[in-house]
C-alpha cells in the first residue's frame, strides 16, 4: 500500500492499541485499554480491488480506506434473515488490560464495550437498511439487539475481571441537532440493551462510561433514569447544551467534554483556551465533571490550537488561569454561574 493509505489507516490501528500509556504521560486520569478486540482481529484479510485496498475487519464487513475513516464498502448483513444468522466476533484477548493494571495498579484503567445500535447502524448493515428493518421487521431486530446485548455484556465482564475499573460503551445516537432514530424508537430498541450493560459494569463495581456522538439532548432524563455515570463526548456543534444539561442533570450525571474539537479548528489559539475554560467552569458547577475532548484530535487541527489545549490543560490542573479574563473574553454561546 502506498504512503497515502498508510496514513489513513495507521491512526486507526494506534487508536485502542497503543494510547493507554501516552494518555498517562500526557496526564490524563483515563487510561483506554484494548479489550478483546486486539490488532489480529482488527484486519482479518487485505485484498485490492481496482488498485485499491479492501481490508475484513473484526465484524466481518469488508472497508475502504478514506479520509480520516475506514468506510464499509460490503456489509456483512444484507438482508434481515441475516440478522439471525450473524456470529458476533470471537474477542478473547484481555492481556492487555490484565498487562496494563499490573504495570499501573492506581490507574483509572478503562475498557470498551459496544452498545447495539452504531455498530448495526454503521459496521454490519447499510443504515438506511437497517433503520427500514426497525420499522418492518421490528421483531427480528429486538432478537438481534438481545443477541447484541448479551455478547456486549460478556464482553464488559471479561474487561473488569481482567482489571478495568470503567467501561467505555461506544454508541452513536445523534446527528446534528436531532437523533439518528426518533427518541420513542430509541426507547423501545436500544434502551433495553444500554441498560443490561450498565447494570452489569454497576453490578461487577465499576464505572459506565458511553461514548455518544451527535445530539442527545432528548435522552438525557432516560440516561439518568438507567443511572449511566458518564456521559462522553456532548458535542457543542451538534446542538447539545452544556449548561442546560449541567443544570438539570449535573448531579447526576457526570459529562465528559469542553474541549470542542469540531470547532476549535476554527479559533484562534486564545479564543480555544477561553473556550476550554469556559465549558471546564460550566461543567464543573454541580461538582461532578471530566474534562475531556468532544471527537478525536484531527490532522487537521493548526497545530498552535492542539499544542494550546494541552497547555491550558495543565493551566487547569494547576490553578492557573485568570477567571475574570475568561469570563470576559469567551464567545458569547457560554453561560457560566459565578
Amino acid at each position: 500500500m502506498n504512503s497515502g493509505f498508510l496514513w489513513c489507516g495507521l491512526p486507526l490501528l494506534l487508536l485502542v492499541y497503543a494510547n493507554a500509556e501516552y494518555a498517562l504521560q500526557l496526564g490524563g486520569d483515563i487510561a483506554l485499554t484494548a479489550a478483546g478486540a486486539n490488532a489480529a482481529n482488527f484486519i482479518k484479510s487485505i485484498r485490492f480491488a481496482k488498485g485499491e485496498p479492501r481490508i475484513r475487519g473484526p465484524w466481518g464487513s469488508e472497508y475502504g480506506l478514506g479520509g480520516i475513516y475506514m468506510d464499509v464498502s460490503r456489509p456483512v448483513i444484507r438482508c434481515v434473515e441475516d440478522l439471525e444468522a450473524y456470529q458476533f466476533p470471537k474477542f478473547d484477548d484481555f492481556g492487555a488490560i490484565r498487562r496494563f493494571r499490573e504495570k499501573h495498579p492506581d490507574a483509572c484503567v478503562g475498557a470498551e464495550a459496544y452498545g447495539v445500535q452504531d455498530i448495526s447502524f454503521t459496521q454490519l448493515w447499510e443504515m438506511s437498511q437497517f433503520m427500514l428493518a426497525m420499522v418492518d421487521y421490528p421483531d427480528e431486530v429486538k432478537s438481534f439487539f438481545k443477541r447484541f446485548g448479551d455478547w456486549s455484556v460478556d464482553l464488559a465482564a471479561k474487561s473488569m475481571m481482567a482489571g478495568a475499573d470503567l467501561v467505555l460503551i461506544s454508541d452513536d445516537y445523534g446527528s446534528t441537532g436531532m437523533t439518528q432514530i426518533s427518541p420513542k424508537m430509541w426507547r423501545e430498541f436500544t434502551l433495553p440493551q444500554l441498560r443490561r450493560i450498565i447494570d452489569a459494569v454497576h453490578e461487577a463495581g465499576a464505572v459506565a462510561m458511553l461514548h455518544s456522538c451527535g445530539y442527545v439532548m432528548p435522552l438525557l432524563a432516560d440516561l439518568v433514569d438507567a443511572e449511566l455515570d458518564i456521559l462522553q463526548s456532548f458535542q457543542p456543534k451538534a446542538g447539545n447544551n452544556l449548561q442546560a444539561a449541567v443544570h438539570d442533570y449535573g448531579d447526576r450525571l457526570t459529562f465528559c467534554t469542553g474541549i470542542d474539537i469540531q470547532q476549535g479548528e476554527w479559533m484562534a489559539p486564545d479564543e480555544l483556551r477561553h473556550d476550554i475554560i469556559g465549558q471546564y467552569l460550566i461543567g464543573k458547577q454541580k461538582g461532578r465533571f471530566i474534562l475531556g475532548m468532544t471527537h478525536n484530535l484531527q490532522y487537521t487541527m493548526p497545530e498552535e490550537n492542539y499544542r494550546m489545549i494541552f497547555e491550558t490543560v495543565r493551566h487547569i490542573q494547576m490553578g492557573e488561569f485568570d477567571l475574570w479574563e475568561c469570563v470576559t473574553q469567551m464567545p458569547s454561546r457560554q453561560g457560566i454561574l459565578v
